[in-house]
Order: structure tokens, then C-alpha cells, then sequence
């Protein structure tokens, strides 16, 4: 396969950064719930991690990372997204969400959006989130109440 066909097969996915305390976490989430839904997807878990910005081509973006501190933060984060079919519409919504953000991150609680009262309603492309926070409820009581999400997330080819 020719680097250029596999960059273009590559998935592009679009979500959001989201933060609970580890007394939330549930064993194997990511794998639980990725069984269970095919239109959104749980990456990059990290227990005792932190939220960090990443810019890419003027865009800012929410990344996840190890805590380099020993003591831990008591938080868990991970990346919940929604596959994007063009590079084009995956960067216009990203720059759309910086414009909102005043050029930083979108920090929300979670019942913002699932109650409809997030800027981030607005965009199609991120509707298929509200279902899945919903999904996520019912796997972590309490979950909607007390997590945060940092937007936008993206991965590009």
C-alpha cells in the first residue's frame, strides 16, 4: 500500500477532551463502551493524567497526557469522538470551535451540552456526542453531573 493511499484510508475523527474524577471510572470503559457503539469511539485513556493544547496549523486542540507529577490528580481523561469523513470539514469545524472559544479551548460541564445550552449544539458534526454522554450516564451514574469536556479533539490523517 503507497503511503498516500493509507494517509487517505486513515480515519478523521472529531469530539471532545472529557475529565471525570476516577471515583467514575468504570474497568475497561474504553473497551465497553467501543463495543457497543459503532458512530462514536473512546480513545486515549488516561487515569491520573492531565489536559494539555496542542496547536496545530494555527488550531488548537485538547490532547491528553501522562501527569509527570508522582502524586496523582484523581482524574481520569479520554478522548470521545465521532468519525468525519473530509480532512476540509474535520479543520473547518476545529476552527469554527477556536472562533467560539476565543482562540482556547471550549471547557463545559458535560449537562451543558446534553441540555442544549452549549454554543457546540449548533454544529451538526457534533451531535452525535449527546448520545453518547447519555450512553456513558448509564454506564457511570452520575457521569453528565460531574464530568467536564475541553473542545475540540481531533485526530487528522
Amino acid at each position: 500500500m503507497r503511503l498516500v493511499d493509507y494517509l487517505m484510508s486513515k480515519p478523521l475523527y472529531l469530539g471532545v477532551r472529557v475529565e471525570i474524577a476516577n471515583r467514575f471510572a468504570v474497568k475497561d470503559l474504553a473497551d465497553t463502551f467501543n463495543a457497543d457503539h459503532d458512530d462514536t469511539q473512546i480513545f486515549d485513556l488516561h487515569k491520573d493524567g492531565k489536559i494539555t493544547v496542542e496547536k496545530k496549523d494555527s488550531m488548537l486542540i485538547a490532547r491528553g497526557a501522562k501527569n509527570d507529577k508522582p502524586n496523582n490528580s484523581g482524574l481520569v481523561n479520554f478522548s470521545l469522538m465521532a468519525e468525519v469523513n473530509k480532512d476540509e470539514e474535520l479543520r473547518r469545524v476545529v476552527q469554527i470551535v477556536n472562533v467560539l472559544g476565543n482562540d482556547r479551548l471550549i471547557r463545559e460541564r458535560v449537562n451543558v451540552f446534553v441540555n442544549g445550552k452549549s454554543l457546540l449544539n449548533a454544529i451538526p458534526e457534533l451531535d452525535q456526542l449527546k448520545n453518547a454522554f447519555v450512553s456513558l450516564e448509564s454506564m457511570m451514574p452520575g457521569f453528565i453531573k460531574a464530568g467536564w469536556y475541553y473542545a475540540p479533539e481531533a485526530i487528522f490523517a
